[in-house]
């Protein structure tokens, strides 16, 4: 990995964090992060072009076709209020960075973090983490427990840490 790839990386990686805090602190995934995601991806491929080989434009169109695919899934599920905007943005970002390789472990990951977190807040453990929450300072996420709404873009960001950062990492 070039120096630059690498910084690029690193970089992408601080904004997926990033995009989960904001999700737990404001339940809003702002479209400034999405973007400066998806803006790194091309960025990036050219500068891991060399190492790819020949095929790396072919496999870079694969990957604009992949997250689109997502974009426009996730969009119907918007329409029908069963995620979020600033989700689906993520989710397709983050799938330019799957490519078609990574996409499906990508998604499977996302949604049993998902599920994992739908599990949370619909027992009596949330109330416990809530209250070492409250007691740690975190006021912001013992509000999120309590609430009813899930920041599933801590989700979405496990699925990219767990399957296409170790992928970044070491490719």
């Amino acid at each position: 990995m070039t120096a630059l790839a690498g910084f690029i990386v690193t970089a992408w990686l601080g904004l997926v964090i990033l995009a989960a805090l904001a999700d737990i602190d404001d339940l809003r995934i702002p479209n400034r992060i999405s973007a400066l995601i998806a803006l790194l991806w091309p960025i990036h491929a050219l500068a891991a072009a060399p190492a790819a080989g020949t095929g790396w434009l072919a496999d870079a169109g694969l990957a604009i076709a992949v997250a689109a695919g997502v974009f426009a899934v996730g969009t119907g599920l918007f329409v029908f209020r069963w995620m979020g905007g600033g989700d689906v943005k993520l989710m397709a970002a983050l799938s330019l960075w799957a490519g078609p390789a990574l996409v499906l472990p990508f998604l499977v990951v996302t949604t049993l973090a998902g599920g994992a977190l739908a599990l949370l807040m619909a027992t009596r453990l949330r109330f416990v983490v809530a209250g070492v929450s409250e007691w740690l300072g975190a006021a912001d996420l013992r509000d999120r427990l309590l609430g009813t709404r899930i920041p599933y873009g801590v989700a979405i960001a496990t699925g990219a840490v767990v399957v296409i950062a170790p992928a970044l990492f070491n490719g």
